[in-house]
């Protein structure tokens, strides 16, 4: 008879490894698995025996159906006999046997492959781990078998059993052409690289701790099939992204019981072993359940001890870097040849030209001065009156007149808000594969075209649009405005099929533009590894990640989830639920019934359809019939207004991600703001997202970066370039300042004015610099000829906007009503998708900066003159010279009517060609005909064919093509 006895040996063990690291532990004793025993070891037994019998042995085996984790391994000890056996006893002699059986197992538990691969292998890779694990430089990483199986750029790392084809050893002993490994000097001992190499060609075992199980065999899975639905938004209240949150469950209890798998309501659904299965979209296989099996006998290893925050310092260097040193305006200078009254711009320029040996300019003519200006605040050419008007007046006040008109038309707002559109990369759609439309994204456009128009405090304009849900109002009307400002976070790109799970990206991409917009720094570079150049370690990034994390996102939808989510109710959320209670749950069931259907079609991308009469195509009729049918309904919702605008989230401080893989956990680092602008934290105790301490830690006049670098766009936007040329990036990889000093002061005015824009405009425009010519002579040409010292004006292209805005001026056919909403569908009644996303646009006869913009498909006029993108900042526009413009200014639709109604409405008030020559040169040129132009004008209308309507029309295409119309002087 067979006689079975479990014994308990967890005390042995613990003994046997007290003192020792525990990763170092389940690294080096090996696992012991049903069947297949480590060792085993035959013990005689002291017992009764019968005539005959041969005396009994025990055997040491794993315990039957589970796996036996390095703390308590549970032994069967098995009475074997050669004939009938029959129940036997173990006595004290038994027992000293079985204590010798179980040292023997623990000396020999480490089997010979894991032992050499712990003792010889894994030190000699740790070295590389600096280079080669997390940050893995160059692609390639070396903590684990499948980093160097996968290998990087030049491919896989080793070659089991070939040594000698394996790039590892290769660069190591510094042949083929490779460089020598490691490149600190530290290399690696002969006999080191024998034991590589003899490691390789054993095929290269990795044997696996419990959680470099986890790492390899689990969260892959996890990842894959499960943290869609139970991650920040858990679905059934089950989160399952930390050990704590599987432990604790969800609504149907704890997830898993450790150490007992058969317990574990995951193994049971996994299993589909009752009625609730997940994953619901399809199942996982045999090894993937037997893993997880296995992983919570083990005791449900996690990888969640945090690694250490690594200390990062800022360099002497770094600290004494231009653009982080405080706000130093030194005295104005007095250059010979400058009057004591002079700006105080021109007295910077002028004692720089001085040192240089150049002279400025002569002041510019007074009609290039109003074209000029005209055009640099309102983006709109000066109507032939104006024009009259400030040529004939003889004041001294009457430039000063001029700007102040111009500063107070509606149209600056328009002008200037579009400068500031183009930073935040402002699109009317949310980028994502399906490009879904934003509807509401124009009341953002136009709050920024309000703000500008009233000169609201610059610190105020950041605050609002970084935390104006978080700021007290006095009124219900400011307290939505400021809501609607936060359509600045909201507006972020949304990337993907699925948007919902890189949510990632959508912050990385909110956290490229706060760095670049307000800060000119690419803080975005330190996702994945401590920014190369400038002082912003990875930490830092996670910093402001964390504050965004905090914060929920509109959703406009996606195309696996065509339905918006999270925008912001003008009647609060709770009072939105309640008047929207009938008709969301109405709503529900059609969204339900146009899934399912939507399924059905899909299915046929990997199923075989057998029943007769059913087709792809049969199906997308249905669906279509389907959609047509709930969009009836769901044009129904009750008419609340809402915003596309953010709002408090689940507050929480982000782990660092490792290598920028938010699957990949690093230490948790608190939210905060950049350690070279003071490294504030958000205090301990706060319970919002710190949105609002962010948006003060950058609005703080004791930041330097922040008013250099809206004062260098202000320059930028009035000269062509600012003094700093990368206007978003005033780090060690930005062009320098070309006067340091000049842009302090204005900085510091700025601040001083109460961060006033309109105050830096009067300043500006208000210098001699401004007001100079732009014609070009050879002395200064020679020593400067990038005109980075200003001793001329820049002369300039017509942007995208200017040009078209400028032509339907003159058409008249310029509407100058304020843009509204575009003419979407009903936000609730659209399905797009990758294969079919929207890409409609409107045609209006506003300003441009009423335009509908989106983000995936390109505006075929603004594309054309380098006009807006709304996926990425542009703090430049970059001004190119090609054929298709030529041709589009000669032969487009748009040119040829508002040629021909400008054509129509100059021949009405000119008696004859050479009147309409002249009313057509003072409208586009702002000047009467010369006698040559006059002449060659006379010549056309004599031979030209056709009526004259179409001379009239020609003629005109003619001057909007030439550089006297497309350039400012």
């Amino acid at each position: 008879m067979r006689h079975t006895l479990w014994l308990a040996l967890a005390d042995g063990l613990r003994n046997r490894s007290a003192g020792l690291d525990r990763r170092h532990r389940a690294a080096s004793f090996p696992r012991f698995h049903c069947g297949r025993p480590t060792t085993s070891l035959q013990v005689p037994v002291d017992r009764e025996q019968g005539e005959g019998e041969a005396r009994p042995e025990i055997s040491i085996r794993a315990l039957e159906g589970r796996a036996c984790d390095q703390d308590a391994a549970l032994l069967s000890i098995q009475c074997l006999s050669r004939e009938q056996s029959r129940k036997c006893r173990i006595d004290a002699v038994a027992r000293r046997w079985l204590f010798l059986a179980v040292c023997v197992v623990q000396l020999a538990g480490a089997s010979p492959e894991a032992e050499f691969f712990e003792s010889k292998v894994r030190p000699v890779l740790a070295r590389c781990y600096g280079c080669h694990a997390e940050n893995a430089t160059a692609g390639l990483r070396l903590d684990s078998r499948h980093g160097l199986m996968k290998g990087g750029r030049s491919g896989p790392a080793i070659q089991p059993g070939n040594p000698d084809g394996s790039i590892l050893l290769h660069a190591i002993q510094g042949i083929k052409g490779r460089m020598g490994m490691p490149p600190n000097g530290n290399r690696v001992q002969t006999h080191e690289l024998e034991s590589l190499a003899r490691w390789i060609e054993i095929g290269a075992p990795w044997p696996l701790s419990p959680r470099e199980f986890f790492r390899d065999r689990v969260r892959p899975v996890l990842e894959a099939k499960c943290l869609g639905c139970h991650a920040a938004e858990p679905q059934g209240g089950l989160r399952m992204d930390s050990r704590a949150a599987l432990l604790k469950g969800g609504k149907s209890g704890p997830a898993v019981v450790n150490r007992d798998p058969d317990a574990s309501l995951l193994l049971r659904m996994v299993r589909h072993d009752g009625d609730l299965r997940m994953p619901p979209t399809g199942s996982l296989s045999k090894t993937e359940i037997d893993d997880l099996a296995q992983w919570i006998a083990d005791g449900v290893a996690w990888e969640d001890a945090e690694p250490e925050l690594r200390e990062y310092a800022i360099s002497e260097e770094h600290q004494a870097h231009w653009a982080f040193q405080p706000l130093a305006p030194g005295p104005v200078p007095a250059p010979p040849g400058a009057d004591s009254s002079a700006n105080a711009i021109d007295r910077f320029l002028l004692a720089r030209l001085n040192e240089e040996g150049l002279q400025p300019s002569e002041p510019a003519d007074r009609r290039t001065l109003i074209r000029r200006l005209t055009y640099d605040l309102t983006g709109l050419p000066p109507t032939p009156a104006e024009m009259e008007a400030f040529l004939r007046s003889d004041s001294p006040a009457a430039y000063g007149e001029l700007v102040e008109r111009l500063l107070d038309s509606p149209r600056y707002g328009e002008r200037w808000g579009r400068h500031w559109l183009d930073l935040v990369r402002y699109a009317d759609t949310a980028g994502d594969s399906g490009d879904f439309p934003v509807p509401e994204a124009y009341k953002y456009r136009n709050y920024v075209i309000d703000a500008v128009q009233r000169d609201m405090p610059y610190d105020q304009f950041i605050r609002e649009q970084i935390a104006g849900d978080l700021l007290p109002s006095e009124s219900e009307t400011e307290r939505w405005n400021r809501i609607v400002a936060t359509g600045y976070l909201a507006i972020s790109r949304r990337i993907g099929v699925n948007p919902y799970n890189l949510r990632h990206i959508t912050l990385e991409d909110t956290i490229d533009n706060l760095g670049k917009t307000f800060l000119g720094l690419s803080v975005q570079c330190s996702r994945c590894h401590d920014h190369k150049f400038d002082p912003i370690p990875t930490a830092d990034y996670y910093r402001l990640y964390g504050i965004l994390d905090s914060t929920v996102f509109p959703a406009p939808g996606a195309e696996h989830l065509p339905y918006r989510r999270d925008f912001v109710y003008r009647v609060g959320e709770d009072e939105a639920k309640r008047i929207m209670a009938s008709y969301r749950s109405q709503l529900t069931l059609w969204n339900d019934r146009e899934r399912e259907k939507f399924r059905e079609y899909q299915s046929f991308q990997n199923m075989l359809i057998t029943t007769p009469g059913r087709s792809r195509e049969v199906v997308w009729e249905e669906l279509q019939e389907l959609r047509a049918e709930r969009a009836v309904f769901a044009r129904t919702e009750p008419p609340l207004e809402t915003a596309y605008a953010v709002t408090e989230g689940t507050v929480q401080d982000s782990h660092v991600h490792l290598a920028g893989d938010p699957k990949s956990a690093g230490p948790t680092v608190r939210r905060g703001f950049l350690r070279i602008l003071g490294g504030a934290d958000v205090p301990e105790g706060h319970t919002g997202s710190g949105r609002r301490l962010l948006a003060d830690w950058i609005a703080d006049p004791a930041n330097p970066l922040t008013a250099r670098v809206m004062a260098n766009r202000i320059w930028h936007h009035h000269f062509g370039a600012g003094f700093v040329r990368t206007t978003s990036d005033f780090g060690v990889r930005g062009t320098p300042p070309t006067h340091p000093e000049l842009l302090d002061y204005l900085a510091r005015y700025f601040i001083d004015s109460g961060w006033s824009v309109k105050a830096l405009h009067r300043l500006i425009l208000a210098s001699r610099a401004y007001q100079q010519a732009s014609f070009d002579f050879d002395p200064n040409h020679g020593r400067d000829p990038q005109n980075l010292l200003l001793w001329r004006f820049n002369r300039r292209r017509l942007d995208a906007e200017q040009i078209r805005d400028s032509i339907l001026a003159l058409s008249g056919d310029l509407d100058l009503s304020r843009g509204d909403r575009h003419p979407f569908p009903h936000r609730q009644t659209y399905f797009y998708r990758q294969h079919e996303p929207f890409s409609d646009f409107y045609p209006t006869r506003r300003r441009s900066v009423y335009i509908m913009q989106p983000r995936i498909q390109k505006h075929p006029y603004l594309d054309l003159f380098d006009g807006p993108d709304g996926n990425i900042p542009m703090s430049e526009r970059k001004s190119t010279t090609t054929t298709l413009q030529a041709l589009y200014l000669m032969n487009s639709g748009f040119i040829h009517e508002q040629t021909q109604t400008m054509a129509e409405r100059w021949s009405t008030t000119a008696d004859g060609p050479d009147a309409f020559v002249e009313e057509a040169a003072r409208a586009v040129y702002g000047r009467g005909p010369t006698r040559e132009e006059a002449d060659r004008a006379r010549a056309y209308f004599a031979e030209a064919s056709g009526s004259g309507e179409q001379k009239r029309a020609g003629f005109l295409r003619a001057m909007l093509a030439s550089n006297e119309f497309l350039f400012v002087d």
